[in-house]
């Protein structure tokens, strides 16, 4: 996500729920939703500038979590890549 801290941006169609580090732009992690379901959000939780979830309310009492990630990167290998596949 390109905003630095966290927090969430209502645009015209779209709201943005997004953590990011507090003092550049490294990392970040978020959320794009339709207004359309904006009723359907219960909670949105910045953990750190790698983990998020996101509520969302569901039919007949059942309710999702949706938890997003950022997994810092490690250089590998094509060979290494292979065996981490098998």
């Amino acid at each position: 996500m390109g905003w630095i801290g966290s927090g969430t941006i209502e645009k015209k169609n779209w709201i943005i729920f997004h953590i990011c580090d507090k003092k550049e732009h490294k990392l970040g992690t978020g959320f794009v939703i339709h207004k359309k379901v904006k009723h359907l959000i219960l909670d949105f939780r910045p953990k750190s500038p790698r983990m998020c979830w996101l509520r969302i309310r569901g039919k007949n009492f059942l309710n999702y979590s949706i938890m997003h990630t950022h997994q810092r990167r490690i250089n590998l290998t094509p060979k290494r890549m292979t065996f981490m596949m098998d």
